[in-house]
C-alpha cells in the first residue's frame, strides 16, 4: 500500500507499495485535526479557546457555550483552493485541486435563568456538524531518472519461490513477465531494467476525504465567572486514493521493455466517539483563562475496498509487436478500531470592551498514543499485525504542541481580525524529516448588527513534503520529489440570532 506522510514542512513523505490500509500513517492523518469551525473563530487562528460565544467553542471548549446570551444558527460554506508544485529532478508540475465544502452548521439554543438568587445564569445546548479534518489532496509528477520501481520488486522477491510472492506487489511483476525466474532458478529473479536503466518516471496522486464531526453540546454560565461544558462528539470518516504510477521507455533503448504502470485505489469510511470537556474562568472583566480536553477519538473503520492492478507492455518479438500483460487484485473489506490520542488545550485571551480582544490557544497532543486493534477471530492473519503497526508508531511519533494566536478589532457594528497558527512536529527524531510542522496565516471581516451577522475569513495554509515513490534497500538511485503545498480556504459564516 502507499505508505506517505501528510502536509509537513520539510517533510519526507515516504511510499511503500506492498501492503494495507491500516499503517503508522493512516493512524497519524486520522489523528491530525484542526481547530475552528466559523469564518470568525477560523479568523483568528483557532485562538478561542478562553472566549467562547461561538459555535466553534463546541469542538475546542465546550465550557465556551456559557458564554451565549442568545440563541442562534448558523451556516458556514468553504471553498479550499489547493495547489501542489512537484519537482522531480529539475522538471516542476503544478497541479491545482479546487472544492467547495460545508464547514460547518449548527445551532445553540440558550435558556437565560439570570436572577439575582440564581446561581446558574445561563444553559446552553447545542447541535453542531463541522468538519475537523480535510484530506483531499492533488499531485502529479514526471521526469526522465536512472533507476526503475523494478529494483524494489526484485528485491521483494529475492528468496522466495513464485508461489510465496506478495500478490498486491511483487507476486504482480511476476505475473504480468516484469521480472522473471532464470533459467534454472526458482527463486531467484531478473528483470530487464536495472539501476543504470534511463526511464521516464511519472506519477499521479488523488486522494479526496474529509472527516465531520456531529457535536451534542451544553454549556453553563456560573455567577458569569465560571463558564463548563461537555461535547459528546460523533466523528465521520471518509476517505478514498488512488495512485497510478508508470514508467516508460520513450527512447526505444531497451529490447523489451515498453512501458509499465501500477495503480492502486482504497477506501476507508467510519464512525467516532469521543468527549470534550472544559472550563472558562473569567478573572476580571478583562482577562479570561481556559482549559479543555478532548478524550482519544475510538473510530470504528473499515476499509470497503482494497484494488491494484499492473500492466505491462512488452515486445517479445518484434515481428509480433507489443504484448499488453495485465494482473489485478484485490482484498476484501476489513474491520478494525483506532484509538487516537488525547488532547488537552490551555489557552487565555484579553478583551477590552467595545475594542476587541487578544487570545492564545496552546495545545498538547502525543501522536505516539494512537492504538490499532484487530478482531483476530475474524481475521486470523492479522494476528501480531496490530502489535507491530503499533509499535512503528511508538517509535516513528513524539508529542507536539500547536500554538493559535488571534486577534479582533470591535468598531461599532463592523469587525476586523487577524490569526496565526502553528502545529507542530509529530515525528520522532529518530525519523528522516528536518520538521513535521505546518503553519496558517489568516485574515476575516465580520458585520454583527443586532441579531444577524456576516463573517468571512481567508486562511493561507503553507507546508512541503519530501516524496519518494518507492524505497530499495541497495539501490544506489533515490526518486525525491519535492512537494510545495499552498492551500487557501475562503469561508464565509451568516447567523442569525433568536
Amino acid at each position: 500500500m502507499l505508505k506517505y506522510f501528510f502536509s509537513s514542512l520539510s517533510l519526507i513523505l515516504i511510499l511503500s507499495l506492498s501492503s494495507f490500509a491500516q499503517t503508522d500513517v493512516d493512524a497519524l492523518r486520522y489523528s491530525q485535526w484542526t481547530s475552528g469551525a466559523t469564518a470568525r473563530s477560523l479568523a483568528v487562528g483557532g485562538a478561542f479557546g478562553a472566549l467562547g460565544g461561538d459555535l466553534s467553542s463546541a469542538n475546542i471548549n465546550p465550557g465556551g457555550l456559557g458564554v451565549f446570551r442568545a440563541s442562534e444558527i448558523a451556516l458556514t460554506p468553504t471553498l479550499n483552493q489547493g495547489g501542489i508544485a512537484s519537482e522531480f529532478s529539475g522538471n516542476t508540475t503544478d497541479t491545482d485541486n479546487n472544492r467547495w465544502r460545508i464547514a460547518g452548521v449548527g445551532a445553540a439554543f440558550v435558556t437565560l435563568t439570570d436572577r439575582y438568587e440564581n446561581d446558574w445564569k445561563a444553559t446552553t445546548f447545542a447541535i453542531t456538524y463541522n468538519q475537523v479534518a480535510n484530506l483531499d489532496r492533488r499531485f502529479s509528477y514526471e521526469n526522465t531518472t536512472n533507476g526503475s520501481i523494478v529494483e524494489s520488486f526484485l528485491e521483494q522477491a529475492d528468496g522466495l519461490f513464485p508461489e510465496q510472492l506478495g500478490g498486491f506487489y511483487e507476486g504482480l511483476a511476476y505475473d504480468v513477465d516484469l521480472i522473471y525466474n532464470p533459467e534454472n532458478y526458482l527463486d531467484f529473479y531478473a528483470a530487464d531494467l536495472d539501476a543504470n536503466s534511463s526511464i521516464l518516471k511519472a506519477e499521479e496522486f488523488n486522494a479526496k476525504g474529509s472527516i465531520y464531526e456531529m457535536g451534542f453540546s451544553i454549556g453553563a454560565n456560573y455567577r458569569h465567572d465560571l463558564y463548563v461544558g461537555a461535547t459528546l462528539g460523533l466523528p465521520i470518516l471518509n476517505y478514498t486514493q488512488t495512485t497510478s504510477y508508470s514508467e516508460e521507455d520513450r527512447g526505444d533503448q531497451y529490447e523489451f521493455f515498453n512501458n509499465m504502470t501500477y495503480t492502486e485505489s482504497f477506501a476507508t469510511t467510519g464512525v467516532g466517539l469521543n468527549l470534550k470537556v472544559g472550563a472558562i474562568y473569567r478573572i476580571n472583566r478583562m482577562f479570561r483563562v481556559g482549559l479543555a480536553a478532548h478524550t482519544p477519538t475510538t473510530f470504528g473503520l473499515t476499509d470497503t475496498e482494497f484494488d491494484v492492478e499492473m500492466d505491462y507492455s512488452i515486445t517479445y518479438d518484434v515481428n509480433d509487436g507489443p504484448t499488453l500483460n495485465r494482473a489485478s487484485t484485490s482484498a476484501d473489506p476489513v474491520d478494525y478500531m483506532l484509538k487516537t490520542p488525547w488532547r488537552v488545550i490551555a489557552s487565555g485571551g484579553a478583551i477590552v470592551p467595545n475594542f476587541g480582544f487578544v487570545s492564545a490557544d496552546v495545545e498538547w497532543v502525543n501522536y505516539s498514543k494512537s492504538r490499532y486493534t484487530f478482531d483476530t477471530d475474524l481475521y486470523s492473519f492479522y494476528e501480531g499485525y496490530a502489535e507491530i503497526v503499533n509499535e512503528d508508531i511508538t517509535a516513528n511519533y513524539t508529542s507536539a504542541i500547536n500554538a493559535r494566536l488571534g486577534a479582533e478589532y470591535r468598531y461599532k457594528i463592523f469587525r476586523a481580525r487577524a490569526g496565526y497558527a502553528y502545529y507542530g512536529n509529530p515525528f520522532d527524531s529518530n525519523v528522516e524529516t528536518e520538521s513535521g510542522a505546518w503553519q496558517n496565516i489568516s485574515f476575516g471581516l465580520g458585520i454583527r448588527p443586532e441579531s444577524v451577522y456576516l463573517d468571512f475569513a481567508l486562511v493561507r495554509n503553507m507546508s512541503s513534503e519530501l516524496y519518494v515513490p518507492y524505497r530499495t534497500n541497495s539501490s544506489p538511485n533515490v526518486q525525491e520529489i519535492n512537494n510545495d503545498i499552498g492551500n487557501t480556504r475562503l469561508v464565509l459564516t451568516g447567523g442569525f440570532k433568536f
